[in-house]
């Protein structure tokens, strides 16, 4: 009987895999030096000169010393193998920093493939951080307004994508400016289907603002 059942968590085990996952700890990431060059990171358009302190990584205090990607005026694309499945789920966790007159849109973030389109900060006063954007700078959901953000602190995206039902579920949790718990769930969103694998990410971040991305993992249901 032990074979049967060691054949079979086997299968279970086989179909699924980890797509893309970092920590960014060491090895292969270096504390505070860029990433350009290192695990898939590259810069998503050519720049005139190289600007190394804008995407290092560093330990941050408040998030226990744990390793994060730093972006000030950062530019940053990552290729991988396109995800197998039906299902995707990408989780990471994103911290920001910005001044009170920040009335722009100075963070995306954004999945190749995935149907909730850009994850972003709105500097404005009815902004804040949000999903749903169309890359146009205008749009979308705002999740948390900004007069409700904690500065430096992280929140935690979770993100599931169903290919064959056209539907994705997506949950943004952490904390308001108060120390309250906060979290916002969008469920069963419908969308069309125009690609069924997620193969790269960017990130867009302007100077008037400091982002922290934390660990990121995105996994994948392998077909039986």
């Amino acid at each position: 009987m032990k074979l049967p059942l060691l054949a079979a968590a086997a299968l279970t085990l086989a179909s699924a895999r980890a797509d893309y996952s970092t920590t960014f700890a060491t090895p292969p990431y270096a504390l505070d030096q860029t990433v350009i060059g290192t695990d898939g990171w590259t810069d998503r358009l050519p720049t005139e000169k190289a600007k190394p302190d804008t995407t290092r990584v560093v330990a941050v205090r408040w998030n226990n010393h744990h390793g994060a990607l730093m972006m000030k005026g950062a530019n940053l694309k990552n290729t991988f193998p396109p995800t197998v499945g039906d299902k995707v789920k990408i989780t990471f966790d994103l911290a920001v920093t910005f001044p009170d007159n920040a009335a722009r849109r100075p963070f995306r973030l954004g999945f190749t493939g995935a149907p909730c389109g850009e994850i972003f900060l709105e500097g404005g006063a009815d902004g804040g951080l949000g999903f749903q954007a169309d890359g146009s700078g205008r749009g979308g959901v705002v999740a948390l307004r900004k007069s409700e953000v904690k500065i430096n602190s992280f929140y935690t995206f979770a993100l599931t994508i169903d290919y064959a039902r056209r539907t994705y579920d997506l949950t943004l949790s952490g904390q308001r400016k108060d120390g309250s718990p906060f979290q916002h769930r969008a469920e069963g969103v419908a969308f069309e289907s125009k690609t069924k694998a997620v193969s790269s990410l960017y990130i867009i971040a302007d100077g008037a603002i400091t982002a922290y991305l934390g660990s990121i993992i995105i996994h994948s249901e392998a077909l039986p």
